[in-house]
């Protein structure tokens, strides 16, 4: 038996940048998050990211046995997409990344089948997933009163 597609969400899942996106962009609320997003340095970003409970060992892990698995991520410029991308092959992770740009559902990018499985920090993310037929998981440090099952270690699942 074929086991399910996972998706796993990068920003809040694998590594902790939307929190230290949203300390950076309250530092100039001049700035249109557009605007924001096409200066900000990626690469310096990711350099001082913190890995989010051992997700990366996690996935290296599980890529040695299962090759259902893949990265789907929001990107809003083509720096995004490079940092992204390097850092993953740098921790040595073969896996394929899926990109979605800015203001695109990513099920626009990959219709989910049924089992197919999405991890992500954002409800309305796995609400949409649910919605074309996948299963959602939420990826939280809190639990919250949520249709989705509710995990803060990608242990749990991978």
């Amino acid at each position: 038996m074929q086991e399910s597609k996972i998706f796993i969400d990068f920003d809040g899942v694998i590594f902790d940048t939307e929190a230290r996106i949203v300390k950076r962009k309250n530092l100039v609320p001049e700035l249109s998050w557009d605007e924001f997003f096409k200066e900000i340095d990626w690469f310096k970003l990711l350099d001082e990211a913190e890995i989010i409970n051992n997700s990366v060992n996690y996935i290296l892990e599980k890529q040695k046995s299962n090759k259902n698995m893949a990265i789907l991520t929001k990107v809003h410029t083509l720096n995004e997409m490079i940092a992204k991308t390097e850092v993953l092959r740098d921790y040595k992770i073969t896996v394929p990344i899926m990109f979605v740009p800015p203001r695109v559902s990513k099920t626009s990018i990959y219709l989910p089948s049924s089992g197919e499985i999405l991890i992500d920090d954002s409800l309305k993310n796995l609400e949409d997933w649910k919605s074309h037929g996948g299963i959602g998981i939420y990826f939280s440090e809190e639990k919250i009163s949520s249709d989705f099952k509710t995990i803060k270690s990608l242990k749990k699942v991978l």
